[in-house]
């Protein structure tokens, strides 16, 4: 804007001398005059022209000043918006499982194994299997026992008797086996009124996993279809019986 004062304060101070000078000089040629004048209406154009593109500029750069101050303010607005959480991509890594890990035996349950209602039993003292029922309303076991005799040896009652049974097949006549007795039963029937005193034998049994030594009452159980019942005294702590299922254990 001062440069511009300037400029304008010497045109006029050019045209007040050519005045002047015109009026000194009337005598002056006229060429001399016209080319004053057509100089200064050059001046005024280029004078008018460059004023325009003066207030253009200073339009531009209002216009400008307003968008920066714009501009401004949203990056203000975008410098209090929190940042955005990164986002936790978790990996699934799927393990393989053992597949021995989640085998399930079907012999054992809770550490304990399975019973059915009939189970092979080996015993040690004939070196042979018998069938075996699993009786969970009988409290003591029993086993078959013919032509039962009671003797004595170093001092404590033993019992010899035959084990064999018409259901075992492939079976000897005879099987004549020795134990010891640990204690004596009262056994009442149904058809008689008095009661009977029965020797409870101990043996050594496999059944399965289980290796023990068991009682057993000596009776006939010729007529019955299993030579060797399982009573609950055996079982109780050892075994599960599921009574749905017949020879869980096998041989």
């Amino acid at each position: 804007m001062l440069g511009r004062s300037a400029i304008f304060i010497g045109l006029t101070f050019l045209s007040g001398c050519s005045m002047l000078s015109a009026e000194h000089a009337p005598k002056r040629d006229t060429n001399t005059l016209t080319a004053i004048e057509m100089m200064e209406t050059n001046v005024h154009f280029r004078l008018n022209r460059m004023s325009q593109q003066i207030n253009e500029q200073n339009e531009n750069i209002a216009k400008l000043e307003k968008e920066l101050s714009s501009m401004s303010e949203d990056l203000n607005k975008v410098a209090s918006v929190p940042p955005p959480k990164p986002e936790v991509i978790v990996e699934k890594k799927i393990v393989p499982v053992p597949q021995n890990s989640i085998d399930i035996d079907p012999k054992t349950a809770h550490g304990k194994v399975i019973l059915g209602e009939e189970e092979w039993v080996w015993l040690d003292s004939v070196q042979s299997f018998f069938k075996a029922r699993v009786d969970t309303g009988a409290t003591t076991s029993s086993i078959n026992a013919l032509d039962v005799q009671v003797f004595e040896r170093d001092g404590k009652q033993w019992a010899r008797f035959n084990l064999s049974h018409s259901g075992e097949e492939n079976q000897p006549a005879d099987q004549i086996v020795e134990a010891p007795v640990v204690r004596w039963v009262k056994i009442r029937q149904s058809s008689a009124d008095d009661s009977e005193r029965r020797p409870v034998v101990e043996m050594w049994l496999k059944l399965g996993k289980l290796h023990e030594k068991a009682q057993f009452t000596l009776a006939d159980r010729t007529q019955m279809t299993y030579p060797v019942l399982l009573g609950r005294e055996f079982f109780k702590d050892v075994a599960l019986v599921d009574v749905g299922k017949q020879f869980v254990q096998g041989r």
